[in-house]
């Protein structure tokens, strides 16, 4: 798993790529994690413009993100699968999403 991250201004943003499932979720939080460690207070933005696919692995890492972060977590670029797997699972009630 490839994923980028930048901190301008207290706002941590997380650049996810390709596919998160079972096979890398860990190594996706491990990263996600690590990047909020290193940006304590900053607000969370996860842009998901080169993302295909989010699994449930992918999911509960999202989870762990809204649980520590300490405000809305916002999600950008969203394509529209994983828009629809947010309304499916009820996401979009914990999560600023917004569309691609």
């Amino acid at each position: 798993m490839d994923m980028k991250t930048s901190l301008n201004d207290g706002v941590l943003t997380l650049y996810p790529e390709g596919y998160v499932d079972s096979k890398n979720a860990g190594e996706f939080s491990q990263q996600t994690m690590a990047a909020m460690d290193a940006a304590p207070g900053a607000s969370v933005v996860i842009d998901m413009d080169k993302l295909e696919y989010l699994s449930s692995a992918g999911l509960r890492v999202l989870m762990k993100v809204i649980k520590r972060s300490e405000d809305t977590v916002k999600v950008i670029n969203v394509p529209q699968l994983i828009v629809e797997i947010f309304e499916i699972t009820g996401f979009e009630d914990l999560l600023d999403v917004q569309k691609r």
